[in-house]
This record gives C-alpha cells, sequence and structure tokens, in this order.
C-alpha cells in the first residue's frame, strides 16, 4: 500500500494505491482540505490513513488461525472499506451484522474449522426463508472474497465457499416501460412539480437516479453544447453522500446537450436565481441543478418517494422511477440504435450488461434479421418451376 496527495477541483485527496494480484487499485479519500496553504494538514491525513491500513494489516498478516466471524467485521473495515464505496460498504455491513453474524454454525466457527457444508446450510436456510436466489450469490460473493483474503494471507489451504452447491438465478419479470407518447404525457403532467426538471433530464438522457441528483451545473457546458455525468448523490444511513464519481468508470460520460434542453435548462437557471432573489438568506446556494424552490437539492430517497406518489395520481401506468432509464433505452432500441449505442448513453461498463438487461426488446432485432434472411433467400416468383 501506497499513498500520495492529489488536488481536484482545488481540494486535497488522499490516494492510496495497491496491487490485488497484478491489478492496481486505487481509493480516493477526500481529505475536505482546500489546495491553498494547507499542504501539511494534507500530508498528516495521509500518513494517517495508511497507518490505518499498516495498522490493520498487523492483526491479520500473523498467519494464526482465527474466528471467522470477527475476521469477517474485520476484513469489511480494514479491506473492503478502502475497496468500495461507502454507501456500499453500509450494505454489506447490514447484512453481515442482520444476517451472517446471527447464524448459529457460524457463532463458534474459526476460519480453518469452517466447513462447506456450513455455508452451505447458511445458503439453504436462506432460500427456506425466501430469500431469493440473486440476494443469496450476493451474500455468497461477500463470504468467498473475505475468505480468499484469508487464503492469500496462508491463514487456511483452501476456501470452503468454493464447493458449496449455489442456487439458480431466477429472471426477473421485466419491469413496465413506457413508449415515447406516454413519456411525453408524463412530462406534461409533472410541468410545475418539484421534480419536473429531474424527469425532464432523466427522460433524456436515461440517468440513474444518484446520477440525475447529483448532476451539477458545472457539468453542463452551453458553449460546447456538452453535459458530463461524473457526479452523484447516494442516501446512506448517515444521509445523502455527494461524490466526484459514478457507479463505475464507463459511467463517467459526456452526452450532447439538444438546443431544447439548453433552453429549458438556462429558463431553470434564470429561475432559480428569482428564487434566490426572492428568498435572500433563506435560500439555499448549491451547485447541483435538481433543487427545490428554496435551493435545497433534491434526495434520492425524497425523489423516489415522490415520484411514487404522483404516478399513481398521473392515470399512466404504474412504473418505478429506474423504469424511466428502461424506457428511455427501448426509444432508443425502437429509433434504430444498436446495442452498442446504448451502453454508451446509459453508461453501462460492459455491452453484455445492456444486452442482459434488454434482451426482451433485443429480440424484435432478431425477428427483423430473420426476415430478411428469408426474404433474401426466398427465390424470385417468376424463376420457380411450376408445381407438377
Amino acid at each position: 500500500m501506497t499513498g500520495s496527495l492529489q488536488i481536484k477541483r482545488d481540494k486535497y485527496y488522499a490516494v492510496l494505491s495497491w496491487y490485488e494480484g497484478e491489478k492496481r487499485k486505487q481509493k480516493w479519500i477526500a481529505t475536505g482540505l482546500p489546495a491553498k496553504g494547507n499542504k501539511r494538514r494534507a500530508e498528516a491525513f495521509l500518513k494517517q490513513e495508511l497507518e490505518k491500513v499498516q495498522q490493520a494489516q498487523k492483526h491479520h498478516l500473523n498467519g494464526e488461525d482465527q474466528p471467522f466471524l470477527p475476521f469477517m467485521s474485520k476484513w469489511l473495515d480494514e479491506v473492503e472499506a478502502y475497496a468500495i464505496r461507502s454507501t456500499t460498504l453500509d450494505q454489506y455491513k447490514a447484512v453481515y451484522k442482520n444476517v451472517i453474524a446471527p447464524f448459529p454454525a457460524f457463532q463458534n466457527a474459526t476460519l480453518r474449522s469452517l466447513t462447506p457444508g456450513q455455508i452451505q446450510s447458511f445458503y439453504n436456510q436462506e432460500i427456506q426463508r425466501g430469500i431469493s436466489p440473486s440476494t443469496v450469490r450476493k451474500y455468497h460473493t461477500n463470504i468467498r472474497k473475505c475468505l480468499q483474503y484469508a487464503l492469500q494471507l496462508d491463514i487456511i489451504d483452501r476456501n470452503p465457499a468454493d464447493r458449496v452447491v449455489l442456487p439458480k438465478k431466477q429472471h426477473k419479470p421485466k419491469g413496465m416501460v413506457y413508449s415515447a407518447e406516454q413519456l411525453r404525457q408524463l412530462l406534461d403532467f409533472f410541468q410545475g412539480d418539484i421534480l419536473e426538471t429531474l424527469i425532464q433530464l432523466t427522460a433524456t438522457y436515461g440517468l440513474r437516479r444518484s446520477e440525475v441528483c447529483g448532476l451539477r451545473w458545472d457539468a453542463v457546458d452551453f458553449e460546447k453544447k456538452t453535459v458530463s455525468i461524473c457526479h452523484t448523490a447516494v442516501s446512506s444511513k448517515d444521509g445523502v453522500i455527494y461524490a466526484d464519481s459514478t457507479k463505475t468508470r464507463s459511467s463517467c460520460r459526456t452526452l450532447p446537450l439538444t438546443s431544447t434542453m439548453a433552453q429549458y435548462l438556462k429558463d431553470v437557471r434564470q429561475q432559480q436565481e428569482k428564487n434566490r432573489a426572492f428568498l435572500g438568506e433563506a435560500y439555499v446556494d448549491s451547485v447541483y441543478i435538481c433543487v427545490a424552490a428554496d435551493g435545497t437539492p433534491l434526495t434520492p430517497n425524497a425523489v423516489s418517494m415522490h415520484f411514487r406518489r404522483m404516478i399513481k395520481k398521473s392515470g399512466l401506468p404504474y412504473i418505478r422511477f429506474h423504469d424511466l432509464r428502461h424506457s428511455v433505452a427501448t426509444i432508443l432500441h425502437s429509433a434504430g440504435r444498436d446495442i452498442q449505442d446504448i451502453q454508451g448513453w446509459l453508461g453501462h461498463s460492459d455491452i453484455s450488461t445492456t444486452a442482459n438487461i434488454y434482451s426482451h426488446f433485443l429480440y424484435s432485432a432478431k425477428r427483423d434479421m430473420a426476415d430478411s434472411i428469408e426474404a433474401a433467400l426466398a427465390a424470385p416468383k417468376s424463376q420457380k418451376e411450376p408445381s407438377r
């Protein structure tokens, strides 16, 4: 583990770097310190973060057998914490505390005594409790990663999680999507609503909830006519976490700003200036586009709850907020855009992700291809021999 200081948007960040196998990984940690005049404090912050990691490693690198549950708890705090987003870490810790740790067979198990049978019993119990196979497979991912870490440290000779039978994946029923006409009706319905701007942006760009809530004014370039999706707002147990990053590296993308959207956003900014002038000190200054009338940024959870209430009053078929993203993808495909174009627009890291999610409407493209082949191979009627 090595560390360095980097300056981004006039703020210091501590950057921790390490290797997992041959793959180099990094963790950026915001210091909250302005770049000007705070170099020593930033260096002290970096040193403190490195010492935390080094101290954590001392607990694990002795190669001795350890109780499984405390080891997993430390792995989450001292290893995974530097590799995943804080909101994801909160979810993992909640699963550990509420689901994994209470399982009786794990209570007295050590890393070396833990058996495939004990892990299998845990998975079987969860399935019998009605937990979905996909959720149980997520539990398995973390248990296996934790034990793989113990294997890398030579605490165990083999990973017992590699010898279990996982529940078969179940395909989720596809959510409802809106047609272009239904999306237009939705936009009309939300005119004047607190979510109007947020719905306009989501229906145009197919943004994730975290992306549209985290969209900032400095991401909009009216001269170049672009909008950059490079910030997020994610709900956590401690409130909303605003980050200068997206779900994956590919999610950070720059999209064209249409003339209609450019004018719309200029009108939104002008209205916000009027609200600021009217409310004075009561107005909440922020850098975010989607805000309430008093300037308070809209939070992801509040967006979902308000959208749910409003959609039930709209007279349109019920959909989730995330289904707006799927609707955009469906409309793009119907307009003749191929799966690679849609991947770039939505910001998926892998084209297979796009293909798997939207396989239900990609079949229509296969039907068209089959018709094309049939037409190409059909002999002209004039050349066909008369039937005898």
